[in-house]
């Protein structure tokens, strides 16, 4: 499960190269099998959660929070041999473009796995921090989302994102 077969390969390549667009900041692709799907699900629900913060604030920003969250997650089994494969196949795929965007082969600095109740209010409009510095990582296992990018925090020119499993 997880290999980086020749057509994942394409599809990372694909999605790096439209990512290294000016304008665009999300790519959206279909990756996984059903079976590691179903795997990956079975794996996370297996883990530890707890209720997230309902609120973070920064400086001046509120965001809110309703899920419930298992951070740091463990990389054991699956989880290890998804991200060790992303990790290789996004690093192979930045080599076959003119201009790697990846500087050294890297590690996903944070692995989190979040579960959103029925009806949640999900996590308001927030920007990722700086320290995630080379690319951000969402894997959908179950159920749809209202997942949207924005150019602002109002988020008045969102654009939703299609992230089904």
């Amino acid at each position: 499960m997880f290999e980086i077969t020749g057509k994942r390969h394409k599809k990372l390549h694909t999605a790096l190269a439209r990512l290294a667009a000016p304008s665009r900041r999300w790519v959206s692709l279909d990756f996984f099998t059903d079976t590691e799907i179903i795997a990956l699900k079975s794996l996370a629900e297996a883990q530890t959660f707890r209720t997230a913060r309902s609120e973070i604030v920064h400086r001046e920003n509120r965001v809110v929070q309703d899920f419930d969250v298992c951070f740091p997650a463990p990389r054991i089994g699956m989880f290890d041999v998804l991200a060790a494969g992303l990790e290789t196949g996004l690093f192979a795929a930045g080599a076959t473009l003119a201009q790697n965007p990846f500087e050294t082969r890297f590690h996903f600095d944070d692995f989190a796995i979040q579960r959103y109740p029925a009806c949640s209010r999900g996590i308001g409009i927030h920007r990722d921090g700086k320290r995630y510095k080379y690319i951000v990582v969402i894997i959908t296992l179950a159920g749809q989302s209202r997942l949207f990018s924005t150019d602002s925090r109002s988020g008045e020119t969102r654009q939703r994102i299609d992230d089904r499993p």
